[in-house]
């Protein structure tokens, strides 16, 4: 009751025609620091844009000659296009039409929306507008006619006053990075805001106190989520760096530690392993922020907080996910793994879609979209969190052991013991030298008696599209042909293997077709499903 009455109050002050005369009153147009973007925007996205179409998560619109013209688009991609993310791929044009472009477009929005609105001006969209704005100034500003420079600078002043209120009445929790990053290029920027400065830094500090597991990974154990934190603290750095301000030890810190975690989500062939919310990023986009962070800390072999298992040796990088899930966008994937072997991606988890679409969204946060085994219609954790519905996160646990070339992964997770009494056992064995991954799944049961029967299982290898599968006539043999012609074989101690259709989301903006290995029937406790992938020599 008492944040609904602080943000009615603030509703009401923010609104209020004063409010905007005391920030048109306050703000002033004289910039003393024009920062330069270290990341370049999409040129071929850029030429569609100029041409009238905008894309945003697979929801595209004409606007034909006024870009915020009234629209049927989803409230995200409003979201989307008020933040101006859209204006570093127009800049990668790199012509004067786009420049003509982007001066136009912000003129256009000065003119309609320069006054405080509860959704254009909400704190996450403010941040990001501040920020994407600032950081491209000098694409549509050094040119300019003064009328506009002093509107512009002037308006951006004004969004960044009313940000550094609105935060810190902490109205709303909004302690994420772009709020960090708007806050501190702001406080650069303008003379009016270098007093602001140290709050900035101090928000900072704190969002890299929550948003970072003790071992340096993301909280939301998100490779992409991780990456995209990691490029905004190096962001960060390179702003203060070009002013010659003093980098925060525990800044440095940070992004040495978090690049060597980001080492360790590669798979072979360059890009991120998919656990939990995925958003593609590719080769270029990696090895530019790996090369920025400058990071001499060794990949790590686990990491211990977050539960991520990794073996990479003789060409097999096996990563697996050992850890408890999140209770924020929780994806049932406990014990799943993705492994690859050179540069070619075997085994894969499904990935995220890139439209927003419901189905599909939930979908790829079930067990049955990740490398792993499921019982019955269930997931190993809650997705879902209704009014009558228990929450329900497997715990899990894991140990690693290493004799040369060979690797021991046992673990277990306790996604099931409420509804079945069962407890999922997954051990591997990687034998490095011969190029041999066995498993072996099975469910123990702690207590004798419990009410609910489970029926089946449902044992799952989502397998990159790429790959050519062909089942044996025995049904026992999967045969896998990379394409570089080599050949991988999958055996199972069950009677029948299946070959069901699927869709692998984990490419750039692609939906693909791909195959899963399924084994599935009847529970038996303690009763051990084997399998392994072997090299074919």
């Amino acid at each position: 009751m008492d944040n609904f009455l602080k943000k009615l109050k603030n509703f009401l002050l923010f609104k209020n025609p004063i409010y905007n005369f005391f920030l048109e009153r306050r703000s002033v147009s004289e910039i003393l620091f024009i920062p330069e973007s270290l990341w370049s925007g999409d040129p071929e996205n850029g030429k569609q844009i100029i041409g009238g179409y905008l894309n945003f998560n697979g929801e595209s619109f004409y606007f034909k000659n006024n870009i915020w013209k009234k629209n049927q688009a989803s409230n995200l991609w409003n979201h989307q296009l008020h933040s101006f993310v859209w204006l570093k791929d127009v800049r990668a044009v790199g012509t004067d039409k786009a420049r003509i472009f982007g001066r136009k477009s912000i003129l256009e929005w000065l003119n309609h929306f320069n006054k405080w609105d509860p959704n254009i001006w909400h704190p996450e969209i403010l941040s990001k507008r501040i920020y994407f704005l600032l950081s491209n100034l000098s694409f549509f500003y050094n040119t300019a006619d003064e009328i506009f420079q002093r509107k512009i600078s002037k308006s951006i002043n004004k969004q960044s006053l009313h940000l550094f209120a609105l935060l810190e009445r902490s109205v709303e929790k909004h302690d994420k990075i772009f709020a960090a990053k708007a806050m501190i290029l702001s406080s650069l920027c303008f003379k009016n805001l270098r007093n602001k400065f140290d709050v900035g830094q101090k928000r900072l500090m704190n969002i890299i106190k929550t948003d970072l597991l003790p071992d340096g990974m993301h909280y939301l154990k998100s490779p992409s989520r991780h990456f995209s934190f990691l490029r905004s603290l190096i962001e960060i750095k390179n702003y203060l760096g070009s002013l010659k301000i003093s980098i925060p030890s525990k800044l440095n810190e940070k992004i040495n530690e978090m690049s060597s975690i980001l080492k360790f989500f590669r798979i072979g062939n360059g890009e991120l392993a998919i656990f939990n919310e995925y958003k593609y990023v590719s080769n270029d986009q990696l090895n530019q922020v790996i090369k920025r962070s400058n990071s001499k800390f060794k990949i790590p072999e686990i990491l211990k907080f977050s539960g991520f298992q990794r073996v990479s040796r003789n060409k097999i990088t096996f990563l697996m996910d050992c850890g408890v899930p999140t209770k924020e966008n929780t994806h049932a994937g406990s014990l799943s793994f993705e492994f690859s072997f050179g540069t070619e991606k075997i085994v894969v988890n499904s990935g995220t879609p890139y439209i927003k679409n419901k189905k599909s969204s939930e979908f790829v946060r079930s067990t049955q979209a990740h490398s792993t085994i499921s019982i019955d219609n269930y997931d190993s954790s809650n997705i879902f969190f209704g009014n009558n519905q228990n929450r329900r996160i497997a715990n899990v646990w894991s140990k690693k052991l290493e004799d040369g070339n060979n690797f021991w992964i046992d673990s277990a997770h306790s996604g099931y013991k409420s509804l079945f009494n069962l407890i999922h056992n997954r051990k591997i064995h990687i034998d490095s030298n011969n190029s041999i991954i066995r498993g072996q799944d099975y469910f123990s049961k702690p207590l004798k008696n419990f009410s609910n029967a489970p029926k089946k299982f449902f044992l799952r290898f989502h397998i990159h599209p790429e790959i050519e599968l062909n089942v044996t006539r025995s049904k026992k043999k999967v045969l896998l042909r990379l394409k570089n012609n080599l050949g991988w074989e999958f055996i199972c101690s069950e009677p029948r293997v299946e070959l069901k259709q699927g869709v692998y989301l984990g490419g750039n903006k692609l939906v693909q077709k791909n195959s899963h290995i399924l084994i599935s029937d009847n529970i038996i406790a303690e009763k051990k499903i084997k399998w392994l992938f072997r090299l074919i020599k």
